[in-house]
């Protein structure tokens, strides 16, 4: 079938901090929207994901720029950001090129 299956350290982190967050935003937006419909809970759940990945992952971003070089820093943020410019090594996108 190919190689492992394997996950590096960087995409590895971002699928545990994104499913981190998912799970914190929904428990958020259900526990906030009580009282209410499903749909207006399902959307204030959305809308805390939504606000804790602009606060824990675009904030730190952004932080990094305006202080000094992401390139050179080695936090999990800088990590996840360098990996995001490197090209994408996925099955689907080496089989169209």
């Amino acid at each position: 079938m190919g190689p492992a299956w394997g996950l590096e350290a960087a995409p590895g982190g971002s699928l545990l901090l994104c499913a981190a967050l998912l799970a914190a935003g929904c428990a958020l937006g259900l526990r906030l929207g009580r009282g209410r419909g499903a749909a207006d809970r399902g959307a204030l759940a959305w809308l805390c994901y939504d606000a804790l990945v602009h606060f824990v992952l675009e904030g730190p971003f952004v932080y990094l720029s305006l202080v000094g070089n992401i390139a050179n820093s080695d936090g999990l943020i800088a990590s996840l950001c360098i990996s995001c410019r490197s090209p994408c090594a996925c099955a689907s996108c080496m089989a169209t090129g």
